[in-house]
């Protein structure tokens, strides 16, 4: 089985190729707006010689500068969405429009394609040129190793990329142990071995993320919203980087090769309310703040190229059982579970072995003794504290 990776590479161009390809990427965006337009005020059939026949000669006229295979791009791009709106039977939805400037290019559009760059079209006509990458070496060695797929250039920030993706051959598993895992918001993850992911780091830049967009929307101006969206754009970034980071901890802390999750689905939806109808509102703004989704979304596609793969459950009462026993006996307190003998659990600890429990594997874990979690945060220590890069072991006193 082949998994498609996916790296952005930054690329070098000169002030005439850049005009070029800017002018060509506006035009892009323009085409694929007006023939979403065309096929959606027209009710066009979406097939693909429907589609040529209706927007093919408009596009060429209104913009002479995009190609013919360039204008076809745009087709198919506008009924690949359209497509996916009607399949997915969207009620009332917007005709697509597109902001980004970019284009997926094709054998037609660009030539050879290296670690050191690629050929495509420039500013000089009917004659491609090559142009360099500024690659990092991870960048280098996918493209020297793997089949790249057709890539994607696109404009951001005043820099032009190119999106290139690559097939890697999925690696097979090891074994059937499985790690349960519990999601939090303080500790993102907690698994059945005993070991925990917090950053502390990432939590002080999010409360203070958090403080700003209050004091923003307090304000209400219009200076204060367009502050207020760049920072929702950094909250977004922040928590992103937090769950690549976590998932990179995650897989490397455990020689079990199947990951099993509770599901998660409209959780907060579920939980806003109490029993007797009341809104949580505690509860709710501590759990808008948690990436659950996001998480595992980026957990299930790297754990593959691990050799590991990604199971749910359900995560009914599993926090109010008893790990050893499988009987709602004992009584969450916080961060403790009380068992019916008296003995003392870590609470997210003991939820984890249920989670693993729940699936048809043999779990890896260990006894959830309260005061024995160890604290992965994922971030580098210093060479006086350690050698090591994701092995920063804390004692938690887990009141």
């Amino acid at each position: 089985t082949m998994i498609v990776q996916t790296y952005n590479i930054p690329i070098l161009m000169d002030d005439a190729n850049a005009t070029h390809w800017y002018g060509i990427l506006v035009c892009a965006r323009d085409a694929y707006n007006m023939c979403t337009r065309i096929l959606h005020d027209n009710k066009v059939p979406l097939s693909l010689k429907k589609v040529h026949e209706a927007c093919y000669n408009v596009i060429r006229t209104e913009f002479p500068a995009l190609s013919s295979q360039m204008v076809i791009k745009c087709e198919q791009a506008a009924a690949a969405a359209l497509k996916s709106i009607k399949s997915n039977k969207h009620k009332n939805a917007e005709v697509p429009q597109r902001k980004s400037l970019t284009m997926t290019l094709d054998k037609r559009l660009y030539g050879v394609l290296t670690s050191e760059g690629i050929t495509i079209t420039g500013a000089q006509k009917n004659k491609r040129t090559f142009i360099p990458f500024n690659a990092y070496p991870k960048a280098k060695e996918m493209l020297s190793t793997y089949k790249a797929c057709d890539p994607t250039i696109f404009y951001r920030n005043g820099k032009f990329f190119l999106s290139v993706p690559f097939e890697v051959p999925e690696k097979p598993l090891r074994s059937e142990e499985c790690i349960g895992v519990d999601l939090g918001a303080r500790m993102i993850f907690v698994t059945s071995e005993g070991k925990a992911f917090k950053d502390t780091t990432y939590l002080k830049k999010r409360r203070g993320i958090r403080y700003l967009k209050r004091k923003l929307q307090e304000k209400g101006t219009k200076s204060a919203k367009r502050h207020l969206k760049k920072v929702r754009n950094k909250e977004r970034n922040l928590s992103k980087d937090m769950c690549y980071r976590a998932s990179k901890v995650l897989i490397n802390s455990t020689n079990a090769s199947i990951i099993v999750m509770e599901d998660l689905t409209k959780i907060k939806k579920k939980t806003s309310r109490t029993s007797e109808g009341y809104k949580r509102v505690k509860h709710n703004n501590a759990l808008s703040q948690v990436p659950f989704y996001e998480f595992k979304r980026i957990l299930t596609y790297k754990a593959p190229l691990a050799g590991k793969q990604v199971e749910t459950v359900s995560p009914m009462y599993t926090s109010q059982m008893d790990c050893r026993t499988n009987n709602r006996d004992g009584e969450r307190r916080g961060r403790r579970y009380i068992c019916i003998d008296g003995v003392i659990f870590d609470s997210d600890w003991n939820a984890s072995i249920n989670i693993g429990q729940r699936s048809n594997h043999p779990v890896s874990n260990s006894l959830p003794i309260e005061g024995q979690l160890v604290i992965l945060t994922g971030r580098e220590q210093s060479t006086s504290q350690s050698a090591h890069f994701f092995n920063k072991v804390v004692s938690s006193t887990l009141l």
